[in-house]
C-alpha cells in the first residue's frame, strides 16, 4: 500500500469529461506510488480497486447547478473522510472546484474568457445565462484556488501566460504539463472500414468529408461560421460530419443548417461516448474555436491521422505548422471560407498532410504526462 496519500477534487472523473480523462491518465500511472481518493459525482476508475471514490451526488443539469452544488457538497463530504482517515499528503482540485488546494490543475480560465472572448459567444436565451453564470461564478473561484495553491498546472504554455497575465501575484506558481493523449487508442486500425459510418449519413466515397467535434458550446467553438463558409464553398463534394452537443444545441444548429441549404452537405451525429470511428472516417478535421486551453480534440485527430483547419488558439500553436499538418485560419467566415478552398483541392494531399499530424503528436501521450507529473510530486516530496 503506497504509503503518500493524494486527495482529488474534480465533479466527473470520466472519459467523457475533458478534465476528467486527464486525471484519469495521470490516476492510472500513478496509482501503485501514490494512495489516491477522489471526491467526485462520477468515476470511471482505471484501477478497480486500487482507487477511493467517494460519490458526491450532484444534479444532472444545469451545469452551473452542477459546479455550485459540488462547492457546498464536496467540502463536507471531506470532513467526513477526516474523521475516518489522517489528512492527506496533497490536495489536488481542478480550477475552482475545490479552493483549498495544494495543487490546482487549471484546464480553464474563466476571468480572462469573460475579458477578452465572452463577446465573441453567440448563444442566446437561458443557453447564453447558463453560460454566463458558470463561468462568473467559476472564474471567482478559481481565483480564491489559485491563491491557496502552491502549484498551478496549466496544459499548454498559451493557458499559463493567461494565467500569469490574468493573476500576475501567482506567476511564480505555473507550472505545464501537457495532458495526456492516448495516441495507440486513436491510431486509425489498418482493417477498418469508414464506408458503413459514411454511407449512414449519405456520403459517399468520392466526397471529402470534414469532421466538427465537441461536447457543446457550438458557439464557442465556431460552427456557425463553418456552416456559413461551407455554403459558400464551390466544391459540391464536400461534406460535414457533427460530431457531439446537446439535443438542444444540436436542433439548433440543424436549423443554421437548413437555412443556409446544407441539410444534403451536413449531418450531425449528437452524443457520441467514442468518437474515434467519425475521424477515422473523415479526411479532414475543422476546429475554428474561439477560445481553447489545450485543444484536446485537435491532438486526438492528429492521433487519428487527420490534417486540420483550426485557429491561433492555446494547445493548436503548439504542434501546427501552417501547410505542413494543418492550416491556420482567421476566425470569420471569408478566411475558413478561403482555406477549405484551398484543403479540398486534393485528397492525397490530405493524407500525406495527416502522417505528418500524427508524427507531431506523439510526445503527448500519456507515459509522457504521468512522467512530467511524477517528477512534479517527487519534487514536492523533497
Amino acid at each position: 500500500m503506497p504509503e503518500k496519500t493524494i486527495v482529488v477534487f474534480d465533479l466527473c472523473v470520466t472519459n467523457n469529461s475533458p478534465s476528467g480523462q486527464d486525471i484519469l491518465g495521470m490516476l492510472g500511472g500513478l496509482y501503485r506510488e501514490y494512495q489516491f481518493t477522489v471526491l467526485s459525482d462520477e468515476f470511471d476508475d482505471p484501477a478497480p480497486g486500487q482507487i477511493d471514490w467517494i460519490r458526491v451526488p450532484l444534479p444532472a443539469k444545469p451545469i452551473f447547478l452542477r459546479f455550485m452544488a459540488f462547492q457546498w457538497l464536496a467540502p463536507r463530504y471531506y470532513q467526513r473522510y477526516l474523521q475516518q482517515n489522517e489528512r492527506p499528503w496533497l490536495i489536488l482540485g481542478t480550477e475552482g472546484e475545490y479552493v483549498d488546494c495544494d495543487i490546482c490543475w487549471a484546464h480553464f480560465c474563466h476571468a480572462a474568457y469573460l475579458n477578452n472572448h465572452w463577446s465573441l459567444n453567440k448563444s442566446k436565451g437561458l443557453r447564453r445565462v447558463a453560460r454566463s453564470i458558470n463561468h462568473r461564478f467559476n472564474a471567482n473561484r478559481e481565483a480564491k484556488a489559485f491563491k491557496e495553491a502552491k502549484i498551478i498546472v496549466v496544459p499548454s504554455k498559451g493557458l499559463g501566460n493567461e494565467v500569469a497575465e490574468t493573476y500576475p501575484a501567482f506567476r511564480d506558481k505555473i507550472v505545464e504539463i501537457p495532458n495526456p493523449i492516448e495516441i495507440e487508442r486513436f491510431r486509425r486500425p489498418t482493417e477498418f472500414d469508414s464506408r458503413p459510418i459514411r454511407e449512414s449519413f449519405g456520403f459517399r466515397d468520392e466526397d471529402i468529408v470534414m469532421v466538427f467535434i465537441a461536447l457543446g458550446d457550438f458557439s464557442r467553438k465556431g460552427l456557425d461560421l463553418l456552416l456559413e463558409a461551407i455554403s459558400r464553398l464551390s466544391t459540391p463534394q464536400a461534406k460535414l460530419l457533427v460530431v457531439g452537443g446537446s439535443s438542444s444545441e444540436v436542433k439548433e444548429y440543424e436549423q443554421i443548417r437548413d437555412r443556409l441549404g446544407l441539410s444534403e452537405r451536413v449531418a450531425f451525429a449528437g452524443f457520441q461516448k467514442d468518437v474515434r470511428p467519425y475521424l477515422w472516417s473523415a479526411d479532414l478535421f475543422v476546429f475554428p474555436s474561439a477560445y481553447e486551453t489545450f485543444s484536446r480534440i485537435v491532438f486526438e485527430a492528429s492521433a487519428a491521422g487527420l490534417p486540420f483547419i483550426a485557429t491561433k488558439v492555446h494547445g493548436v500553436v503548439d504542434v501546427l505548422e501552417d501547410g505542413v499538418n494543418g492550416w491556420l485560419v482567421e476566425r470569420e467566415v471569408r478566411s475558413i471560407t478561403s482555406v477549405l478552398e484551398e484543403a479540398l483541392k486534393d485528397k492525397t494531399r490530405l493524407r500525406e498532410m495527416g502522417e505528418m499530424a500524427k508524427n507531431r503528436v506523439q510526445n503527448y501521450d500519456v507515459t509522457s504526462c504521468v512522467k512530467r507529473w511524477r517528477s512534479l510530486l517527487q519534487t514536492l516530496d523533497n
